[in-house]
């Protein structure tokens, strides 16, 4: 569908996406591993590097209106990727490279591979004007498929996360909310956020590491919402 729109855009001027890290976004992921070494090889995927087209803004007719990019989207992914373990209290090791014998190197305890498989950010206007601008609807979905060997190089761990961003809000009961992000790359930095965060809350993953002791373990501060928004599950 991307490609499609892209065609019918021609040469409209793009905008950029920087997507960024949200600590703590998902709560119950920080400090909860033991320090233990993780190496971490680039992630992969299609979207590997250079600038790689995730989504459009479309005006209320649907015409697709401006094209949305994102540079070295897997980098980027990494990054946060990285970002993430270490809050959750392991030691991350970033490699230049994948293993060729699929095993972490010496020093490490574990290798997580990632492969960023969905990275997609779509803004669509309607035609309702409301006292806080022109009525939208926004989907982020970041879909990452992971895997954790340990030094034998034997899978501990293998599974597809997504991380999903919808704008706005559902509504609840006869409340309706105001959106939370109004803009694309807000939104899809939620949503990477939410998918690294997930990966520390899968009993998989969790099961495969050494977990620190419930004492050890500060409480989990719960994401920030917005005014009007309901909390977080």
């Amino acid at each position: 569908m991307v490609a499609v729109a892209l065609a019918m855009t021609g040469c409209k001027p793009r905008t950029r996406i920087d997507l960024h890290y949200l600590p703590g976004f998902v709560p119950g992921s920080q400090s909860i591993f033991r320090p233990v070494r993780i190496a971490v090889p680039p992630t992969t995927g299609n979207l590997a590097s250079g600038n790689s087209n995730v989504g459009m803004i479309y005006t209320a007719d649907g015409t697709p209106q401006t094209p949305l990019v994102v540079a070295d989207a897997a980098r980027a992914f990494n990054n946060a990727l990285i970002k993430g373990l270490a809050d959750a209290g392991l030691m991350p090791v970033a490699l230049d490279a994948n293993p060729g014998d699929g095993k972490p190197p010496e020093g490490s305890d574990f290798l997580l591979t990632s492969g960023l498989e969905q990275l997609e950010v779509n803004k669509r206007f309607g035609t309702i004007q409301t006292v806080h601008g022109q009525y939208f609807s926004m989907r982020s979905v970041v879909r990452v498929k992971f895997e954790l060997k340990n030094r034998d190089g034997a899978v501990l761990y293998s599974d597809e996360i997504s991380g999903i961003e919808n704008e706005p809000p559902n509504p609840v009961g006869a409340e309706v909310f105001l959106p939370l992000e109004t803009e694309p790359a807000e939104s899809l930095s939620v949503a990477l956020s939410r998918a690294v965060g997930v990966l520390m809350l899968q009993p998989g993953f969790r099961a495969a590491l050494p977990m620190r002791s419930a004492e050890a373990t500060p409480a989990s501060t719960p994401a920030p919402q917005s005014p009007g928004a309901s909390p977080t599950p």
